[in-house]
C-alpha cells in the first residue's frame, strides 16, 4: 500500500507513511490498495478526486476548515475520508486504518449533522431490545457524537471497555462502523430519551 500526496510540505505531517509525491494523477501507476490524499486548497480538488477514484479505492480529502457541503460533495464523489490537514500523526494513522478496513472517516463535528439528515429520510425504527444498560449508555454517547475517550470519561469506565461495547453494539445492529450504525438507526432523535 502506497500513499500519494501532491503537497510536498504535507509529507512531513505523517512520517509513518512512505509518501510518494506526484504532480499529475493521470501519470500515477497505482493499485486498488493505494491511497491518494488530496487537499481542498487545490481549486480543482473535486475534479482531481473523481480522477483519483478511477485509480485507487481509497481517496482522502484533507481540508484546513471543515465545511459540511464540501464533505458531502467529497463523499458523493467517492472519498473514503474527510479530515483536517493539520491532524496529528496518530489521527492520520487512524484514518488510514479505518479506510483500509473498509470504513469511512468523518470528523465528529460533521458526523452527527450528516447522519441525522440521511436518517430523517430513511426513518426506520430499530428495536433496542437485546442491548444492555451499559451498551445503551455507550450508544447514547455515540448518538451525541462523543469519542470513545469522552464516553469513557462520562460513564466512568475505561476506553477499552467502551471499545468493547461499541464492537458489541455494531455487531447487534449489523454495522461495520459508527457511520453505518447511525445510518442503520435512522431518525434517532426519539432514541435519546429512551436511552
Amino acid at each position: 500500500m502506497r500513499h500519494y500526496i501532491a503537497e510536498e510540505n504535507m509529507q512531513s505531517a505523517a512520517t509513518q507513511f512512505s509518501w510518494q509525491s506526484y504532480r499529475d494523477i493521470s501519470q500515477l501507476e497505482c493499485t486498488e490498495s493505494d491511497f491518494i490524499w488530496l487537499l481542498t486548497t487545490d481549486e480543482n480538488w473535486s475534479k482531481k478526486l473523481a480522477e483519483a477514484k478511477q485509480k485507487v479505492g481509497s481517496v482522502v480529502l484533507l481540508t484546513y476548515k471543515y465545511d459540511r457541503i464540501e464533505m458531502q460533495t467529497a463523499l458523493r464523489l467517492g472519498a473514503k475520508a474527510y479530515c483536517h490537514a493539520l491532524a496529528t500523526q496518530s489521527l492520520l494513522s487512524s484514518v488510514a486504518r479505518v479506510v483500509n478496513a473498509g470504513g469511512i472517516w468523518l470528523p465528529n463535528e460533521l458526523l452527527a449533522a450528516l447522519t441525522s439528515d440521511v436518517a430523517v429520510r430513511m426513518n426506520p425504527k430499530p428495536a433496542l431490545n437485546g442491548i444492555t444498560n451499559r451498551e445503551k449508555d455507550v450508544l447514547s454517547g455515540i448518538l451525541n457524537g462523543l469519542s470513545n475517550k469522552e464516553i469513557a470519561r462520562e460513564f466512568g469506565i475505561t476506553e477499552r471497555t467502551v471499545k468493547e461495547h461499541v464492537g458489541s453494539i455494531l455487531n447487534k445492529f449489523d454495522s461495520k462502523d459508527r457511520i453505518n450504525l447511525l445510518l442503520h438507526l435512522g431518525e434517532f432523535s426519539h432514541l435519546k430519551g429512551a436511552l
